[in-house]
């Protein structure tokens, strides 16, 4: 492998980090014949059926153009269901279609039916366990658990209801339901045991305070296992006795949450979790568990890489592994668990090679108040004196960004960017705790933190003191625009993405507000004091702004709607400061059009050319009042 900063190791393309990967998951059926393969396109994703034996394809899903696989389960040797949206109209972002289609591996005795799976039941060739709305409430549904054949045909036998609506159910591996959770319009979540004929609770957060969901059931059927919050510091895993109701804690950190639960290979229990900023550690719930020592060894084999097994077949003896971090887009294997071999299946982007990506390395930074605060910083592989780009995550409250391979942090690291991304207080990954510590703190602790990060980075040996962007989507984008308020002289420019640049306005605008648990939430993370509101909106300080801006704004955005880029446009142009918009008519609150996307990193990258050169020595081009000269007023 060629050391960081080697001349050879020439930068990937835009062109090949932005090509979309050629493999989303691969699964092995129960008996190990075949494999089930997602492949992305352009306008669907298809679902492949592999013969392992001679690698024929002998069967697919394609649902068709603007038609999408969402996921699959294999519910016999020869049988998987699978999960699939589908776009409408001119709405670029598909929509869940609520409905399974099944398929032979053959490509025969295709159905659809409604429902979801919740256990494949693949020890059992006939049954498979599906929820399915049987009562439409008020806004709500009446959720059952039933008993279908794999076929699709006959009757569905009833199982139970769940105790609350729209509840979610847990089986464990023979499927006996041991557990069932949901949340309702008031943001209130409950869980439920199953005890005997009887739904017993195991938490009410209207009472407790904190969420508690369940995961999963132990090997001998005696234990369930609860992924619960704490009023103050990381989620915990606990063990629960399903007869008693004791629990005990068997999986926790001081300072972070779990990254990940790791499964049996067989996906019948949860045996421990991932825990870590970085490359993940491992932590078993019982080390004595046949595969907590075959996942050491995985892990000992990737030593740079988060490895995970995503399938393995009836009898233990084959397993998909799939393998991922940051300079890894994500390869499947098959282990031979006998003998430990690995046998390469495909790797999903196999024309980035490792050596050209850049590091993502997890750092802390002290908050100006003490907090420390977890984030990541991409070096480019070979630059001194990089300029920085402060990639803003949205959310914000439970959202973190996170370790692993991210094309968007790529490409800035190609072009010679760092890169720096900051948990700021109301991130998730470190309890609710923290979470509740960004609550009513828009352009307050939250952005404080922001600031903080900055200059942390700065400060840092191969970063440039003086020169940095700041870039984000959905509260990213309004934290972006917010910092050139609060902070005028520290970036020479902002992308806003999606912002919510005007708070009051959203309360009168978007589908948040439209229902109950969404009002209740924005009270409770945003506040009602309007004089607040008011103030910490970037739209009341346009005349602040000193640096050149690009706004950037999905036309059919229901989450954060064209009214506040209008908002901002307006305000920009009664203070008479610089902006470009990008305004992709027929997106959503992201991007879902391959070709709207390419188009807005073309702008984005071309605007941070113009005003954080990399080029040793350069300086920023003026850009000319108002926006109306690069793109269409909506």
């Amino acid at each position: 492998m060629l050391p960081i900063g080697a001349a050879t190791a020439v930068p990937p393309t835009d062109e090949a980090l932005l090509r979309r990967a050629e493999y989303l998951d691969v699964t092995i059926s129960p008996r190990g014949d075949y494999l089930a393969m997602r492949l992305p396109f352009d306008d669907r994703t298809v679902l492949a059926i592999v013969r392992r034996a001679d690698g024929t394809t002998t069967a697919t899903i394609d649902p068709g153009k603007e038609g999408y696989v969402d996921a699959t389960a294999w519910v016999g040797d020869e049988r998987l269901f699978a999960t699939w949206s589908r776009k409408f109209g001119n709405v670029a972002e598909p929509y869940s279609m609520w409905s399974l289609q099944s398929i032979d591996v053959d490509g025969s005795n295709r159905r659809a039916f409604h429902g979801s799976v919740v256990d494949p039941m693949v020890h059992d060739q006939e049954r498979v366990l599906v929820a399915e709305c049987v009562k439409v409430l008020s806004g709500a549904c009446q959720t059952r658990l039933r008993e279908a054949s794999t076929t699709g045909r006959g009757k569905l036998r009833d199982i139970v209801d769940g105790p609350v609506p729209d509840a979610n159910f847990v089986t464990d591996r023979t499927g006996r339901p041991i557990f069932a959770h949901a949340t309702d319009d008031d943001d209130i979540q409950r869980t439920f045991l199953r005890r005997g004929d009887a739904w017993v609770a195991v938490n009410d957060e209207s009472t407790s305070g904190v969420e508690v969901f369940p995961i999963g059931a132990s090997h001998d059927l005696r234990h369930g296992y609860l992924w619960s919050e704490r009023l103050a510091g990381p989620d915990v895993i606990e063990r629960i006795d399903l007869q008693t109701g004791a629990r005990e804690v068997v999986a926790s950190d001081p300072e972070l949450t779990p990254a990940m639960l790791v499964h049996s290979f067989d996906r019948s229990e949860v045996i421990g979790v991932q825990v870590g900023t970085g490359v993940p550690a491992l932590r078993f719930f019982d080390e004595t568990h046949p595969h907590a020592q075959l996942y050491r060894e995985l892990a000992s084999a990737f030593p740079e890489d988060r490895v995970l097994v995503s399938s393995a077949t009836r009898d233990g003896r084959k397993a998909v592994v799939h393998v991922s971090g940051d300079r890894e887009p994500g390869t499947f294997h098959l282990l031979d668990v006998a003998t430990g071999d690995l046998s390469l299946l495909v790797r999903s982007r196999h024309w980035l090679q490792r050596d050209t990506l850049a590091r993502q390395v997890p750092v802390t930074i002290p908050a100006r108040d003490g907090v420390v605060l977890h984030g990541y910083l991409t070096r480019p592989l070979a630059a001194a004196d990089a300029p920085l780009v402060v990639l803003v995550h949205g959310g914000p409250f439970g959202v973190s960004d996170a370790w692993g391979f991210d094309e968007e942090v790529q490409m800035l690291a190609a072009r010679g960017y760092a890169v720096l991304q900051v948990n700021f207080r109301g991130s998730g990954g470190r309890g609710r705790a923290f979470i509740e510590s960004g609550y009513r703190q828009w352009g307050g602790r939250m952005q404080d933190d922001l600031s903080d990060s900055t200059r942390w980075a700065q400060s840092q040996p191969g970063i440039d003191p003086r020169r940095a962007c700041i870039w984000g989507a959905s509260y990213g984008g309004y934290a972006a625009v917010m910092a050139t308020v609060r902070q005028p002289d520290m970036y020479a420019c902002a992308i806003g993405v999606s912002g919510p640049y005007n708070l009051p306005t959203m309360y009168a605008w978007g589908d948040t507000r439209r229902s109950r648990w969404g009002k209740g939430r924005l009270e409770t993370t945003l506040g009602r004091d309007g004089a607040a509101l008011v103030e910490n909106s970037p739209t009341q300080h346009a005349a602040r702004i000193q640096v050149p801006l690009l706004l950037v704004q999905g036309g059919r955005d229901e989450r954060v709607p064209p009214q506040h880029l209008r908002e901002m446009r307006r305000a920009l142009d009664d203070a008479r400061r610089a902006y470009e918009v990008y305004l992709p008519r027929e997106e959503t609150h992201g991007f879902f059009s391959d070709t709207a996307r390419r188009e807005y990193y073309r702008r984005v990258f071309a605007f941070l050319g113009k005003h954080l050169p990399t080029g040793e020595g350069a300086a920023a081009t003026a850009m000319p009042y108002g926006g109306g000269s690069t793109d269409e007023r909506e």
